[in-house]
């Protein structure tokens, strides 16, 4: 577990963000930037990437086996902080949240891998479920067969479109086929996660869940299930944005993610008006 960012102290409780698949730590520099003077941001490395091993906790299942590490980690704050998590990142963020809404003040997720339930839902739920366990299964089967490139080429172009594979420099193309092994344990921890959407109703915490309406269905699908479930939640459908936006289109979602976590930190009930005098 690693910090990408060494931030100034804030009055403020502390920013903490996870990050998607095939990632790391650094892909929140431009959310620290964007905090900076407001926030601190504290990025850590989830099992496989960066500097943290793959083998997470492996006294825990399903999320957990990433979350128990960020949850020691946020423990030693010695206070609540702003959750931010990016596709399996903001599925362990809700399984953060899950095991102690106690260290968790706000919840902000985009598009959070979290397709489990989807299991027993109804017919539109289980379709998209069958496809995202295909997806698994053609990266399990590819590194099988010894040909990471064409397992990780089939997973980047489900969430980023046709294409999005060969249009990588060679060497993109190097260090993405090097994290399959990463992104087969990230599968194979969101399929073995249990909490069913019932469960969410007695997360109180304030909570944006994000979209891009450009995203995968099943991205968008589930998005929308967990912001029905959670009772304190909104959610923002955001056009011309596709999963990988808190990447590739910074900008639109930092200022989401700010304004969440500052009405939170600052609601407008504390604020006060000067009172106007007749003239």
């Amino acid at each position: 577990m690693t910090i990408s960012f060494q931030p100034k102290e804030h009055t403020n409780a502390p920013v903490v963000a996870l990050h998607s698949s095939a990632s790391n730590s650094g892909q929140w520099t431009q959310l620290a930037a964007d905090l900076d003077g407001r926030f601190s941001v504290f990025a850590f490395d989830l099992p496989g990437y960066g500097r943290t091993p793959l083998t997470g906790d492996p006294s825990q299942q399903g999320a957990a086996v990433s979350a128990a590490a960020v949850i020691r980690e946020i423990e030693d704050f010695g206070r609540a902080v702003h959750l931010v998590g990016h596709s399996n990142g903001g599925g362990v963020a809700i399984k953060i949240a899950l095991m102690r809404p106690d260290l968790v003040k706000s919840l902000t997720v985009y598009e959070p891998a979290a397709f489990h339930f989807l299991k027993h839902a109804d017919h539109t739920g289980r379709r998209l479920f069958q496809q995202i366990q295909f997806l698994s299964g053609m990266v399990t089967s590819a590194a099988a067969e010894g040909d990471a490139a064409a397992g990780m080429g089939r997973f980047l172009d489900f969430w980023n479109g046709e294409g999005f594979w060969d249009n990588l420099p060679t060497a993109a193309r190097q260090r993405f086929a090097g994290m399959i092994s990463s992104v087969m344990t990230d599968f194979a921890n969101v399929f073995a996660e249990t909490w069913d959407l019932k469960d969410l109703s007695a997360l109180e915490i304030p909570t944006l869940v994000m979209t891009g309406l450009d995203s995968p269905e099943i991205a968008q699908h589930v998005s929308v299930a967990i912001a029905k479930a959670l009772p304190n939640s909104r959610i923002a459908l955001l056009p011309e944005l596709g999963h990988m936006a808190p990447v590739i289109q910074p900008e639109w979602v930092n200022s989401r993610i700010f304004e969440h976590v500052a009405s939170v930190e600052r609601p407008i009930v504390n604020c006060s008006w000067p009172t106007r005098k007749a003239a």
